[in-house]
């Protein structure tokens, strides 16, 4: 397999156990009570939308990011991968995330019109999980076609987020509750295999340095 599809497979995977936009479909529709099939299609389409464009300000930016900060790009890979491994135990328990959204974050939504950009696509989608893991990605993608493969990802995940979210409730009818917390203890266990791969890759490349 060549390094860019690897690579492709890696990132894809990563955003969406990240991401998670199944998991997220009972908590769209309990802030979207009164809206109508019609604007929780476009509230999809406009998150959607949304998360393409956070991820990719940050997939863009992220060496910026580092060099700013005077951070290495392996202690972000152990921090991302320690944000990461917290998300994926808590997915692994279906408890609820507190790293993505807080409660006072879901009543806020509960009295906003339109969810689309605030909760819902920040912090609900493209949280500090999802942020951290494009720009751990970002620092592996050396050259301009693993940039564009790392967008592509991106924009995959983007259009999974609307395909899904506008047939809120046909999922849930699909999959109902056990079946949405399986799914979300599966991507769990691929989150966690991520995050333990991130802060390895940090650790070995920080000891081969210091050697």
């Amino acid at each position: 397999m060549s390094s860019i599809s690897s690579f492709f497979i890696t990132a894809f995977i990563s955003l969406f156990a990240i991401i998670d936009a199944t998991g997220n479909v009972p908590m769209f529709l309990s802030i979207t009570p009164h809206n109508t099939p019609v604007e929780r299609v476009k509230m999809a389409g406009k998150a959607a939308v949304s998360v393409f464009i956070i991820l990719t300000v940050f997939a863009l930016l992220g060496n910026r990011i580092f060099q700013f900060f005077g951070i290495t790009i392996d202690a972000f890979r152990i921090a991302g991968g320690l944000i990461l491994l917290k998300i994926s135990l808590d997915m692994v328990e279906a408890k609820s995330l507190r790293t993505r959204h807080t409660p006072e974050e879901d009543q806020e939504g509960l009295a906003k019109e339109d969810v689309a950009i605030i909760p819902l696509a920040m912090p609900m989608l493209s949280g500090p999980g999802a942020i951290s893991t494009v720009i751990v990605l970002t620092a592996q993608a050396t050259s301009v076609p693993l940039m564009g493969v790392l967008l592509a990802a991106v924009g995959l995940n983007a259009g999974f987020v609307y395909l899904v979210l506008r047939s809120s409730t046909r999922v849930v009818a699909l999959f109902r509750e056990t079946g949405m917390r399986i799914l979300t203890r599966i991507l769990g266990i691929v989150l966690a295999s991520i995050a333990i791969q991130f802060i390895l890759t940090g650790l070995r490349s920080y000891i081969s340095a210091a050697r």
